[in-house]
Order: structure tokens, then sequence, then C-alpha cells
């Protein structure tokens, strides 16, 4: 339910916000899902450069330079700008006219960007191959608002399905029309435009007419044509030093084998650049929401140089025996070239980040510095080509690039300070290069430490950690310690939260005790024992609690105007639990109802992949505490206690001054609704969860919960989580340690799932006890590999 991913806070002051947990799960989806998609279309060129002569090839490379250009500039401005809008709507009209805004913008953009890509490709292509490129040009175009749309309503993971399903079928529409169909280079091209097709099935819909603005008018959105038109320069000049070297050699008077030859080694030289996209689209939410020079930035840095390096490194000393081994003959040149188009790769892929930091904070004032650095780009790349030919233009390019790198890292380090870069040190890629370049002469020991260093610095990269980052000082002096909570730690904070006795304790001790209390919620708690040397954390706990009583009795009061009954299943404002958000159980024919009666007390709604059939999460305009509306108490939209018994057992709560208004479940229902959210989700029960359940563990409530798990198909489950709970909670009494959170058996866990959904099936339900066996091992799984981490 609603505690997920709140369980490792970032920083020892301030646990997780929701919305930094969403951006994160959703940067790692988008990450992977780039990496994917970039292996893919590498994978693609690689095969057309078998399947195509090298006239084909260079047309295909030209074409797709031209549409990946328009695609980049398409995907950072009209989706960037939609998804902003609809973080920031308050109301459906709002979002209604930011849909339509982009709509409006990305038709506009599609015909003229088509109408250009046409003029470009009819100097190297023929009439049926320019139709396609401006085909696919429109398309991608309007697809964006649905990538726009996804972002903004943070539905991260399906963004990145979708993407990584867009390659798949790429790749395997663009090989049928070339292999079996023999269309060439134009059915290679056909395949981008193709390949979009399935994100209008995730088109926004339903959203009304948006107010009564003209639909074409373009003065009507003044702030979003503003900012798409900035951002859209910004991503657009790095676009244009990406491709237009790609673009030129298919015109220049060379022969074909030579421009093939320079395309595939730009092909290779710069997967660094896709690797920073990647980092980008993954860092920008959260750098948004920070200010300049934040050392989040120096992280994404990090990352792109742990792989960017050494990859530079094996790209430019590549042995020619290697490569004659993975391309055809006519690409003879690539030895030489690489050397030169893995600089600029390099190069071009730190220019895209150092773009992405100015976009971040708005500082569009770096355009200058850009068109300086692509006016020197264009200089360097023709006297190169006049100087030298193919090999010439190649370092005049690397060149090129190399200064309008340093002139935009130049303005940001002026503008931001060196919080957002790291300094590399060179040794190591010395060492690299001397010892590759030592064993280039022998291609299979080249070809051995290449891979070795390739997974090394793979592995770097997965593993990689950004540092915890506050988003003010520190409450107490120093850092947060990194150690794992030790017994001493977990003894001082049971006997403050569960004795109520503040023992005394040096700084650094007190430290890790935050730490684990907010990772337990119960930073409130152990801060009232110690008010004078906590007192920033018990401030935030008592203005927490506070908005989230206030939240929580605006959420009801709306639904019992509406006549919308709700039973309030979790909402833990006690003075010390730390939690955000409540969650509210309505009857599922009231479901409708209850989003109308809360509409204008919510700016955003949202749902989890997983559970989009059976919970929405609805955040308030202020910013608040945030109400999970379930139709059932369900966990990944498997149901485990059935809604009507909910109710009719539900007792009216008279705490809080709201005169019984509110329905929260009975004690045994209570009991089950805890230890089935540690079983079914969490995986652990924390400090606030034994809290809670301490004082429920009378025979009578015990013996109601038993019987009515029985009838809800995991009485065994329920047994076995209420013993380790009971068993923890006898430790605790007797002073005793107890590892917090408290971790329960994996195999009880997938006990649980096998008994849950036999039940289930007993009932007739078996749609959702086919998603329980489906589920289960997963999702037990990925919750044991995120302990280990913590």
């Amino acid at each position: 339910m609603s505690t997920a991913g709140r369980t490792a806070p970032t920083r020892p002051d301030r646990p997780a916000h929701p919305d930094e947990t969403r951006a994160v799960h959703g940067a790692r989806w988008i990450a992977v899902a780039s990496l994917a998609v970039g292996v893919l279309n590498y994978g693609y060129a690689l095969l057309l450069t078998r399947l195509l002569d090298v006239r084909a090839y260079a047309v295909f490379a030209a074409g797709q330079g031209l549409v990946l250009s328009v695609a980049t500039v398409a995907l950072v401005s009209i989706p960037w700008v939609l998804a902003q809008a609809l973080a920031r709507a308050r109301t459906d009209t709002e979002r209604a006219e930011a849909v339509r805004f982009a709509t409006v913008a990305a038709t506009l953009g599609a015909l003229v960007t088509a109408a250009a890509v046409a003029a470009v490709a009819s100097r190297f292509a023929s009439p049926a191959t320019v139709l396609v490129l401006a085909a696919g040009t429109f398309l991608i175009f309007v697809t964006t608002v649905t990538v726009g749309w996804l972002q903004g309503t943070e539905r991260m993971r399906t963004l990145a399905c979708v993407t990584t399903g867009e390659a798949v079928l790429k790749v395997a529409v663009g090989l049928l029309l070339v292999s079996v169909l023999g269309l060439s280079d134009t059915g290679a091209l056909a395949a981008l435009g193709i390949a979009v097709l399935p994100f209008l099935l995730w088109w926004p819909r339903g959203l009304g007419t948006g107010g009564h603005r003209p639909r074409f008018a373009v003065r009507a959105y003044g702030d979003l044509w503003r900012r798409a038109g900035k951002i859209a320069a910004l991503q657009g000049l790095v676009a244009l030093l990406s491709t237009i070297d790609v673009v030129v050699i298919t015109v220049l008077p060379t022969d074909r084998a030579a421009a093939a030859s320079y395309q595939a080694s730009v092909m290779v030289g710069r997967i660094p650049l896709f690797l920073a996209g990647a980092i980008a689209m993954a860092f920008l939410p959260a750098l948004a929401r920070r200010s300049a020079g934040t050392p989040l930035a120096a992280s994404a840095v990090r990352m792109y140089l742990t792989v960017a390096l050494p990859f530079t490194v094996v790209c430019a000393t590549a042995p020619q025996a290697v490569l004659t081994t993975v391309f055809p003959a006519g690409y003879a040149m690539m030895s030489t070239l690489l050397v030169f188009t893995a600089i600029s790769g390099l190069a071009v892929g730190a220019l895209t980040l150092a773009a992405t930091f100015c976009q971040a904070v708005d500082d569009f004032g770096c355009l200058r510095q850009q068109l300086l650095g692509l006016a020197v780009y264009v200089a360097a790349l023709v006297v190169g080509w006049r100087a030298g030919g193919v090999v010439g233009l190649a370092g005049g390019v690397a060149a090129g690039t190399l200064v309008a790198t340093v002139l935009l890292v130049g303005r940001l380090i002026r503008r931001q300070g060196f919080g957002a870069l790291v300094r590399p040190s060179l040794v190591a890629p010395l060492l690299l290069t001397a010892l590759f370049l030592a064993l280039r002469g022998t291609p299979v020991l080249w070809t051995v430490a290449a891979t070795a260093v390739g997974a090394y610095g793979t592995v770097r990269f997965l593993r990689h950690r950004s540092p915890a980052e506050p988003s003010r000082p520190s409450l107490l002096a120093g850092r947060p310690p990194s150690a794992p909570a030790g017994a001493e730690t977990v003894r001082l904070l049971t006997d403050a939260v569960w004795h109520g006795l503040a023992r005394r304790a040096d700084d650094q001790l007190l430290r890790r005790a935050l730490v684990l209390a907010q990772r337990n919620r119960v930073a409130g708690r152990l801060a009232r024992r110690y008010p004078d040397r906590l007192a920033g954390p018990l401030a935030d706990a008592d203005r927490a609690n506070d908005r989230l009583r206030a939240n929580l009795a605006t959420a009801t009061g709306l639904l019992a105007a509406a006549g919308v009954p709700a039973v309030v299943i979790r909402a833990d404002a006690d003075g010390g639990h730390g939690r955000d958000d409540f969650d509210l159980v309505v009857p599922e024919d009231r479901w409708s109802a209850a989003d109308r009666a809360l509409t204008g007390w919510y700016r955003h709604r949202s749902r989890y992949w997983l559970e989009r059939s059976t919970k929405v999460l609805l955040e308030p305009a202020d910013g608040g505490p945030a109400a999970h509306l379930h139709r059932t108490v369900s966990w990944y939209g498997v149901p485990v206690i059935p809604t009507g018994d909910l109710f009719a057992r539900a007792v009216p709560h008279h705490g809080d001054g709201d005169g019984g208004r509110r329905l929260v479940p009975d004690p045994a229902d209570q009991l089950r609704i805890r230890l089935a959210h540690g079983l079914f989700r969490n995986q652990t029960l924390d400090l606030s969860d034994l809290l809670a359940i301490r004082p429920l563990l009378t025979p009578g409530v015990t013996a109601r919960a038993q019987r009515a798990a029985e009838r809800e198909g995991w009485p065994l489950a329920l047994r076995g989580a209420l013993t380790a709970a009971t068993d923890a909670i006898e430790r605790l009494d007797r002073g005793q340690t107890v590892r917090l959170p408290l971790p329960l058996p994996v195999p009880l866990s997938l006990r649980a799932g096998l008994e849950h959904a036999g039940g289930l099936l007993r009932s007739g339900r078996r749609g959702p006890a086919a998603r329980e066996l489906a589920l289960r091992v997963p999702l037990v799984m990925a919750k044991k590999l995120r302990r280990a981490d913590l």
C-alpha cells in the first residue's frame, strides 16, 4: 500500500518524499530502457551494414541522422513542457489545456519539420525515400504527446516498456522490409515511422474540451510556447552538433566507401552520446527540483565518465583485424577514423550533460555559447575537409566538438560553480591507453582486455549510487554514518520509542538512531525523547502530523458531504510515526463519486502500474499528505479483505474532533491489514507496525482475525506472520534487540502467495489467483534484493 518505497530515506534529517521516490524508480526504468534501445539500435545498424550495399547504407545513415536529430528536439521540448504543465495542473481543465497545447505544438512542429527533412533529404535520397522520411518525422513528432502524457502522469514504467517495444518493432519491421521485401534503404527508414505507431495506444483521452481557447491560436499559450521554443533551441543545437557531419559527408565529393566508413565510425564512436542521453533523461526531473551546482549533477557526470572514458580508449585503439571481423571489407578506413570519432563522441556526450544542467535551472542564456561553439564546429569541419579529406573532416569535427564543449562547460562553471562537475583522474585513462596501444598488435589479447574493461565499467555503472543530498543543512553536525545499524543503534532506538527511555548517546550514535527511526517511521517518537538535540526532526514531525490530520479531515469531510462512505485503513498521525499519506477504502460502486467529490482538493492523480484497477493516488494542491483511494484492501491488484466485510465491521472514530464521522476498521481487521501489508507487500514489519500491532494482541481479537483469514484463504500465512510479530514484540518487551525493520521469512511469503492463490481459486476468482501466482516470486525477490542494499 502507500508505505512502499519509504523504507530508505535519503538523509537522516528528511524522510524520502513521494515525489523523489517516484522520480528515482522512474529514472531506473528509463535508464534501463535507454540502454536496451541503444543496444537494439546499434545491432540494427550493424545488421544493415551487411544487408545494404555501401551506397544504400550511406543513404540510410544520413536519413537516420536527420530523423534522430529532429526526434531529439521533439523529445526534449514538447514532452517536457507537457509533463511540467501536467504536474502543476490543479484541475482537469488545466490538464486538458496542457494536452491541447502539446497537440497543437506537436502538429505544427510535425508539419514544419517534415517539410524541412524532405527538403534536406532530397539532396541525397530518392523521391520514395524522401516521402518515407517526411512521414516518419510527422509521426515521431505527433507521438511525443504520448511521451509527455506518460511522463506527466508519472507512468515511467509504461513509458520505458513502450519505448523498448518501439525499438524491437523497428528492428523487426526493418529487417522484414529490407531482407524479405527487398526495399533497401527505403524500407530500413520506413521502419522508423512504423515503430512509433504503438504510442498512439496511450494517447491521452477523456480530458474534455480544456476550455475555450482556439485550437490553433499560437498566442493562446504564451508561456508554454516560449519555454518549448527555448528548450527546442537548446537541445536542437546539441542535436546539430551530433548530426551535421553524418549528413554533410553524404553530399561531399568523396567515394561512397569513405563516406560509409565515416558514418559507421560515428555510429560506434558516439555510443557515449546515447549513454549521456539516458543519464540526462534519468536525472533531469530531480535536477529541476534542486538549486544550481547541486552535487546530484556531479553524480551524473561521474556515472557518465565511468563508462565513457574507458569506451573512448577502447574505440580509439581498436585494431584493424578486429574491425574487419565485425564490418565488411568496404569499411577499411574505420581504424583511422575511430581515433577521431571516439574523441568527438566523448565530447558531444559531455556537451549533452552540460546542456541538460543548464536546462534544469532554466539557464537559457547558454544559447550564446552554444551558437559560438556551433560556428567553431562548422569552421573546423570545413577546414578539416579541405586540408585532409574524410580523415581531415573527422579531425576537424573532433576539434570543433571539444571547443564547443569547453565553451559550454566554462559557462556552467561560472554560473553554477564546480559543484556540477567532478575532476576525473587522468591516470587510469592514460594507463588504459598505453595498455591497449601495446596490445593493438595482438588482436586476441586486445579483445580480451577490451571485454574485461567493458564488463568492469558496465558493472560500476549499474551499481553506481548517488551520494545522499540534503535539501537543507543537516540537523546534526557532521555527515551521517553509512554503516548498517548495529546493536547499540537498535537498543538506543527501542529504549526511546518502545520503553520511553532517553539514554545518553553521542552525536554519531544518535545520528544512526535517527536514520534507523526514519526507516521504521518512528522519527517523531525518537525526537520526543531528545527534544533539544533533535529539535528539527521534532518540528518536522509535528508539522507533518498537523497537515495529515487536516488533509484527512478535509478528504473524509468532502466524501461524507457527497454521501460516499469511506474507511480509513491507515493514517498514522499519532505524533511520531512520521507517515506522510493516508489510505481510504470506498465501495466499488462509489469509486467515481468519490473521485468527483475530491476534485478540486487534489491537483494531481496517478496510478501505480501494478495497481491501476484498484488504487489511485490523489495529491492535494497544498503539496501535503496525499490520499491513496482504494476499491478494496488489496496489494498489487490482489484482493485480501472483501470490501463488504470491511464496511460491515467498521466502527466510528471519535478522535481528532471529527464527531465520529470517520470509519476505521474493526480491531481484528486492523490486525489483519497490518500483517497482510507486511506479508504481501513489504515482506517486513517496521517498528511503527509492531507498535500498532502490540495493543491488538488480545485473545478475542486474534481469534476473530484467524477466523476471518480462514474465510479469505490465508490462515496459515496469518498465523506465521502473527507468530513472527508476537515473538519480536515479546523480545522488545524484555529489552532484547531485534532486527529492524523485522524481515519476514522468504519461505513464509512464498507460501502465503501459494495459499492465498488457492483460496482465491476455491472462491472462483481465477484472475486474481493467477495474478498472485505470477507476481509472488518476482516481488519477494525484488524486496529481498532491496533489503540487501540497505
